[in-house]
């Protein structure tokens, strides 16, 4: 497991055999959209296969944290990998419902 931070959002991810995991806390947006898309790609450059994204810890996005989870989308598409969208906070899941965005980010399986 490893982690990086920003002074808004922590990334903590893990992983084995192209399967991975990344947890965001803390804030997505203008300043740290980057670090995200950053991180994404060097997984996919690394042969990822699957990315999960738990967002349940994040307290906020605005529409520069959508626009990254749009760019990561489609980088990992081009890359033959699959970014799935797992827990979300409130917060997040009415950002998704209010963008029209909710039905167009593949969702993982919830845990019962």
């Amino acid at each position: 497991m490893n982690g990086e931070a920003n002074p808004g959002l922590q990334i903590r991810g893990d992983g084995t055999a192209g399967d991975h995991t990344l947890w965001l806390k803390g804030e997505l947006d203008l300043v740290s959209a980057g670090l995200l898309e950053t991180r994404i790609a060097e997984l996919c450059t690394d042969g990822a296969s699957r990315i999960v994204l738990d967002m349940s810890d994040l307290e906020f996005m605005d529409s520069t944290g959508l626009r990254a989870l749009l760019v990561s989308q489609e980088l990992c598409g081009v890359n033959s990998c699959r970014l799935l969208v797992g827990q979300l906070s409130p917060q997040v899941a009415r950002l998704l419902e209010l963008s029209g965005l909710e039905g167009r980010l593949p969702r993982a399986a919830q845990p019962d």
